[in-house]
This record gives C-alpha cells, sequence and structure tokens, in this order.
C-alpha cells in the first residue's frame, strides 16, 4: 500500500472514532460512564483512561520521531512497510482478533476512581495523532522510529504505531 493510501486510512479510522466519541459517548451522564456490564469489565471511564496512557505516552514520541525525520529530510516513501513487532502488534490489536489478552497493572484502571474528563483527553488526544497524521504525509513513515519503551532499545516505525493505536483505540470503543 502507498504511503498516502496508508495514511488515509488511519485518517480516516481517528476520524470516524471522533465522531461517533463525540456524538454517542459525550452525551452520556456520569452513571452511564461508569456502569459495568459485569463486575470484572471495565466501564468507559477505564476503557478511555485505557486508551489515553497509551496516547500519552506515544504522542511525544511520534512527534520527536517526526521532527527527527523532518530534520534529516527523509521524503515520503513509496509503500509502507511492517516489521515484524509492528505487525504483531496491529494484529493483536485487530478487532477481528477476538482473543483476550491480560493487561499489565500499569495499563489497567479497573476499580480506580478517575474523572469523566478522561473523554474529553481521549477527544484531545484522538485530534493530537491527527495532526501527527498530517505531519507525518511530508516524510518517510518506515525510517522515522518511535521508540516502544523507556529505553528506546526497541522501536516502532511511525507508520506502525500511527495504525497500531487507532487500531488499538477502535478495539477498545467496540468495548463500549
Amino acid at each position: 500500500m502507498t504511503q498516502e493510501a496508508y495514511l488515509d486510512q488511519v485518517e480516516s479510522n481517528l476520524r470516524v472514532m471522533l465522531e461517533r466519541v463525540r456524538t454517542t459517548i459525550v452525551p452520556l451522564d456520569e452513571a452511564a460512564l461508569r456502569m459495568r456490564r459485569a463486575p470484572e469489565q471495565w466501564n468507559t471511564v477505564e476503557i478511555f483512561a485505557h486508551i489515553n496512557v497509551f496516547a500519552d505516552m506515544y504522542l511525544p514520541r511520534i512527534e520527536l520521531a517526526i521532527h527527527k525525520a523532518k530534520a534529516r529530510q527523509w521524503m515520503p516513501s513509496a509503500e509502507v512497510r511492517h516489521t515484524w513487532t509492528g505487525r504483531r502488534a496491529i494484529r493483536r490489536a485487530a478487532l477481528g482478533n477476538g482473543k483476550a489478552y491480560k493487561t499489565p497493572k500499569r495499563y489497567n484502571f479497573i476499580g480506580q476512581d478517575l474523572s469523566p474528563n478522561v473523554v474529553k483527553a481521549f477527544i484531545i488526544n484522538c485530534e493530537m495523532m491527527l495532526r501527527a497524521v498530517q505531519a507525518a504525509r511530508s516524510i518517510d513513515i518506515n525510517k522515522a522510529k518511535v521508540a516502544r519503551g523507556k529505553s528506546g532499545f526497541f522501536s516502532y516505525t511511525l507508520g506502525n504505531i500511527l495504525e497500531w493505536w487507532s487500531i488499538h483505540a477502535q478495539r477498545h470503543l467496540e468495548q463500549i
């Protein structure tokens, strides 16, 4: 797939999510946001807190990768490539993957007293991701690397992480 088509797809996914959240989630009252279908399942506020923690972690890294790629004048590539780790992460987060994964404690907010403002934070994060997608159109998203952990030893390509975040958020919005 071409880089242009790939980024169009990611942008479209983000815009659909934003519209869906604005029309179906934002109008809900706090009681509806905190309602659980089952005691062991996350409520809406916990789901948004989970998605936001990844946006908070990756957005600065994405912006740094874009900045470095622009400084190095890496022009857009013709085709998008997926790394093995990127492909695996995307496959695990995909909507069609019905397998449940155990969430590490640091990303699990069940039972915590969270503010309903996490929904607003999600909207802001989603808009920031949209700006990152726009900025990524002028660089090679295959060469730009986004650190996976604090050490930066392991990394994803910028294209892989943008797709992963949008798919991951989509999967959790389906839970709602």
